[in-house]
């Protein structure tokens, strides 16, 4: 459970970039990203999320714990909807994963613009975190 915690500001920047389309309440959001299998394929990337989030949380307790309760309010939910509609969850999955692999076609083809579009990504990201941006 930990290590999901300190994992997610790193994971939500690609899930912004690997996001279906909108989703409404009625059908309970995208899946959850594969944070095992990208942390084995960068563990460094890993490594400094980890090491960011611990600063902020240090530095923003309230807002740290804020936002990890409103995580288990969000994966409670997100069971939920998979119990009780496993059909259109497994369907959502699918798209997930058809739009990973769209974007990772789209980063292979054009690296730059995949960096910048991750950038802007994490970007994003820590000014949601109200953190200052990195240099």
């Amino acid at each position: 459970m930990r290590m999901q915690q300190v994992l997610f500001p790193a994971i939500a920047a690609l899930g912004l970039l690997a996001s279906p389309l909108p989703a409404t309440a009625d059908d309970g959001g995208p899946p959850p990203v594969p944070r095992k299998e990208f942390c084995k394929e960068n563990p460094g990337k890993c490594d400094e999320a980890r090491a960011r989030r611990q600063e902020f949380c240090q530095a923003n307790p309230e807002k740290c714990e804020q936002q990890r309760a409103e995580m288990r309010k969000k994966r409670a939910e997100r069971k939920e909807f998979c119990k009780a509609n496993p059909e259109q969850c497994e369907q959502q999955r699918e798209q997930m994963k058809a739009k990973r692999a769209e974007l990772k076609a789209k980063c292979d083809a054009d690296p730059a613009k995949c960096e910048e579009m991750k950038e802007e990504a994490r970007q994003k990201m820590r000014d949601r975190q109200g953190k200052a941006p990195a240099p």
